[in-house]
């Protein structure tokens, strides 16, 4: 699929400001806390895009969604890297005690990164 420059906009912008907020890059399934956690830090605003949330096809499971332009912008394969790098495998780079919050039509919620891995993990 062919994204417009909108779109190719929020590929990198999940690349530039995942690490910010603690999620890795290096898979092909976000799920909706981490989308909203990217957004605002790219925009100010907990706004996942429509083109994401909205397309039957990229959901994956509930609350996750499939953005495999992010793969596509870093040609590689999800989980290959160093230990060094945002490519290594998330169990290896992330502290389970780093959390987040979180606000969706329910409220607010705490999140934690083993949260959101087990989440990833499970789908």
């Amino acid at each position: 699929m062919s994204l417009t420059k909108s779109q190719t906009k929020y590929v990198h912008a999940i690349i530039e400001h995942a690490s910010t907020v603690g999620v890795a890059v290096n898979k092909l399934n976000f799920s909706r806390a981490e989308l909203r956690l990217i957004s605002l830090t790219y925009k100010s605003n907990d706004d996942v895009p429509n083109w994401i949330v909205k397309d039957h096809s990229r959901r994956v499971g509930r609350g996750l969604y499939a953005v495999p332009e992010v793969m596509d912008a870093l040609n590689v394969s999800p989980g290959h890297g160093n230990d060094e790098d945002d490519l290594s495998n998330t169990t290896e780079t992330h502290a389970p005690d780093v959390t987040h919050v979180v606000s969706d039509d329910m409220g607010e919620h705490v999140v934690s990164d083993e949260m959101l891995h087990h989440v990833v993990e499970t789908s």
